[in-house]
């Protein structure tokens, strides 16, 4: 059984298009997350952070291999503290192809996981290519599943993650006014459909047309919110425990859905004309 662990969500505001500004506040940010919250061992931050959520040209500039400086600077920075961390950011491979994309960097500053968001917004489909491969990874902290912002809004992926051992699923969010309520009920929805712990990390502030909330929040496997930012749209970290051992208690009663569920049924349903 994994001991319980300390994480944190960074909600913030990023400079549109000035990846060494946010890289320095991601610093400074990490700095104050570890004197607030010693203990912390995991520490997330929104979608697209390292450029800012700007659907236009600036994104092919801005574009990086998963390996490149931000990662080399990102990297240094978990050694440094000690830390996972995770980050939002704009991918290129090596055929020029560019993804909504999340890093998961471990304490000794290896990439242990790198998702290419799969369900894309209509307006992200101009500019980014989908993902197609889910991202599990085995950590000394459990098991973790990826997922970005409207992946939320998908059951599928939520549920084949946990079907997969997924004890936590982290997702950088870019979740935009006025859908306050679809964003709190799908995260809550895929903690408690799963019994997994949901750590949904919101961006404030505007971008180009888009005006984002905040609200970044942390469920428990019961669907209960167990952290969540003040309904003020700052910066702001939002700080929780992480307790694997709370998750098998209540897949012992009634939360015993994932033991119920009857998939010999539903693949005839899936493949019925």
């Amino acid at each position: 059984m994994n001991r319980p662990f300390d994480i944190a969500l960074a909600q913030m505001m990023p400079a549109d298009g000035d990846i060494g500004a946010n890289l320095a506040k991601m610093e400074t940010i990490i700095h104050e997350c570890k004197r607030k919250f010693p203990n912390v061992r995991l520490l997330l931050f929104p979608e697209l952070y390292t450029t800012g959520y700007v659907l236009s040209e600036m994104l092919k500039e801005a574009a990086q291999t998963w390996d490149g400086s931000t990662f080399q600077h990102m990297s240094q920075l978990a050694q440094t503290f000690q830390l996972y961390l995770a980050y939002g950011y704009v991918e290129k491979d090596h055929t020029g192809n560019l993804y909504n994309s999340l890093m998961l960097i471990d304490p000794n500053g290896q990439c242990i996981g790198n998702y290419r968001k799969i369900h894309l917004t209509p307006f992200e489909k101009a500019w980014f290519s989908k993902g197609a491969e889910p991202v599990l990874v085995d950590t000394e902290l459990g098991r973790i599943g990826l997922m970005i912002c409207w992946d939320l809004a998908f059951p599928e992926l939520a549920r084949y993650l946990a079907v997969h051992g997924a004890e936590l699923l982290l997702v950088p969010c870019a979740w935009e006014s006025p859908f306050h309520a679809p964003f709190q009920k799908f995260a809550m929805a895929r903690a408690i459909d799963n019994t997994v712990y949901v750590a949904a990390c919101n961006q404030i502030g505007s971008s180009s047309s888009f005006h984002f909330f905040g609200l970044s929040s942390i469920y428990g496997p019961d669907g209960r919110k167990i952290a969540a930012a003040n309904m003020n749209g700052r910066e702001e970290l939002v700080h929780a425990m992480i307790d694997q051992n709370q998750r098998q208690a209540l897949k012992k009663h009634f939360y015993t859905m994932m033991d119920e569920r009857r998939i010999d049924l539903y693949r005839q349903w899936i493949w019925r004309e």
